[in-house]
């Protein structure tokens, strides 16, 4: 079965999305599933995409302009694969899967603008809706899709992310970032998007220096997003400048090592698809504290602490009953080494595998009319009228 693969969201400041494409595809590039991959690539995924597979002199790596361009070349492949939310273009003549690791702005739309709120209702539930099979990454997800975009069990296949294989190895491949580190902290790894709460983890820092007079340092690392979180300022405005690293992007190697040699690891997101630094502290060895919503208890289970992450007050606590516990930490350690074997490459390919196949028998040219004469169109006018009238309720 020739596979063809659309790469055009694949750039390197994608985060964990990037993480799971790369993966994914080194492990089945790797297998005897008999499957060919041809990958439809863009200017902007080059760096990216050279990691998996060679591009020169490659027929199986077609280099386009546009999407759209895609179209030209469903004669050479049996199943259309989009692995980063869209499916694009859409719909297509051949069994088709996307995959789609969470709805988020259903449950926070003030963190998105009017025009990403469209987008995604236009992109995002036209392609569930027009897909032969979607691909999401917890059960809490799948439960959310199902819900919101109207479909049915069968069509939403779980297949939980895995982490670079390295962290399982970071005692051999730990390197020590060339900033200065405090001798002890705690570690937070998240680009400053609003729904990665650092808010709170700061003003927890702050409340547990006011009020129970220890100072805990914490180090961060990640992007700074455009319309995210303004963390220069909100550091400064809490008076923790002392107690606060930034050490923006750094290797896998220097992650390694933080988490080798972290306290803890601390992740009050208030919304997580799936949370897959829950997966690489579990891997190196680095004990969880984690807020108690959306997929992290799932992910988590009981190789985490969990704390309210709306509640600055209860996160400090956790905190401080965390760091007291020595035995509580080795035991949570302990319990994420064996967790931690459950998020592997190999289950998460064997699950795309399942939904590629459950795709192919699926697919229906009935379906395929019905969804380019009519569905399409039904669902843009449909989508366009909500949102108008959303705007004028106020409700965006």
């Amino acid at each position: 079965m020739r596979i063809g693969v659309n790469c055009f969201l694949l750039q390197s400041d994608l985060g964990g999305a990037k993480q799971y494409f790369l993966s994914l595809f080194r492990y089945l590039l790797a297998s005897t599933s008999g499957n060919e991959y041809v990958f439809f690539y863009f200017l902007q995924n080059i760096e990216e995409l050279s990691k998996v597979i060679s591009l020169e002199n490659n027929d199986n790596a077609i280099l386009l302009k546009s999407q759209s361009d895609i179209k030209k070349y469903l004669d050479i492949i049996d199943v259309y694969f989009c692995p980063f939310g869209s499916l694009s273009p859409r719909p297509l003549p051949l069994p088709t899967i996307v995959t789609l690791a969470d709805i988020q702005e259903v449950y926070h739309p003030e963190f998105f603008s009017r025009y990403s709120l469209l987008a995604r209702a236009y992109h995002y539930r036209g392609s569930t809706k027009m897909a032969d099979r979607v691909i999401t990454v917890s059960c809490f997800s799948k439960k959310s899709i199902i819900e919101h975009h109207d479909l049915p069990d069968k069509k939403v296949v779980v297949a939980y992310h895995c982490v670079d294989e390295r962290f399982y190895r970071a005692q051999q491949i730990a390197r020590q970032p060339a900033q200065s580190l405090p001798q002890k902290y705690i570690f937070y790894p998240a680009n400053y998007w609003q729904h990665k709460n650092h808010d709170l983890l700061l003003r927890a820092i702050q409340w547990v220096r006011v009020e129970k007079q220890i100072i805990v340092h914490l180090v961060l690392t990640g992007f700074s997003q455009k319309n995210g979180y303004p963390t220069e300022d909100k550091i400064l405005e809490y008076n923790v400048s002392d107690q606060v690293h930034q050490l923006g992007y750094i290797s896998v190697e220097e992650i390694a090592y933080l988490y080798l040699h972290a306290q803890l690891m601390v992740f009050p997101s208030i919304f997580e698809g799936f949370g897959i630094p829950l997966v690489e502290a579990m891997a190196v060895g680095c004990p969880i504290l984690a807020a108690s919503k959306t997929s992290l208890p799932e992910i988590g289970e009981d190789c985490a602490c969990y704390f309210d992450p709306f509640s600055v007050e209860d996160l400090g606590q956790n905190i401080i009953k965390l760091l007291d516990d020595k035995e509580l930490r080795n035991n949570l350690i302990l319990c994420g080494h064996k967790r931690a074997q459950r998020f592997s490459a190999t289950i998460m390919a064997e699950n795309h595998l399942r939904a590629f196949d459950e795709a192919c028998q699926a697919y229906s040219v009935t379906r395929f009319i019905w969804l380019r004469w009519f569905y399409k169109y039904f669902h843009a006018t449909r989508i366009l009228i909500n949102f108008s009238w959303d705007i004028l309720r106020g409700r965006c």
